[in-house]
């Protein structure tokens, strides 16, 4: 498993490993930013834009996540809590260290936003295999 790492000014952020985001899906780093009077955590916002066939690998968000659907729908799966769909113009806040899974219901992809505020230098997503 290799990482992606995004460079953004002089601030490099592991993002997530390879095989946590399939070929099927883009990623575009659209901020990250150390976060004035709270040490040790920074802010991550990335689109993702994915297939039809994404899925997701187990896996937990060291951080609070926050996310906005834009296009499409896709399936949040938290284990201990019931699967539900996310649809554009929707959002959903999934907990940190909670292992999850998520994939696409649309025929057509789907596009969203995720916000994370989580520990500084942390990938935002980190495999949990079973």
């Amino acid at each position: 498993m290799y990482p992606k790492l995004l460079t953004i000014g002089s601030t490099t952020a592991l993002i997530v490993a390879s095989a946590l985001i399939p070929v099927q899906a883009d990623t575009t780093s659209i901020l990250t930013s150390t976060l004035g009077g709270v040490e040790g955590m920074e802010a991550n916002i990335v689109r993702f834009d994915v297939d039809e066939d994404w899925e997701t690998d187990r896996h937990i968000h060291p951080g609070h996540v926050f996310v906005y659907v834009t296009e499409g729908s896709i399936e949040i799966d938290v284990e201990g809590q019931e699967a539900r769909k996310v649809a554009a113009g929707e959002a959903f806040q999934e907990p940190p260290d909670r292992p999850m899974v998520a994939r696409t219901l649309s025929s057509d992809g789907a596009s969203f936003i995720v916000f994370q505020v989580g520990p500084k230098g942390e990938p935002i997503m980190v495999s949990q295999p079973e």
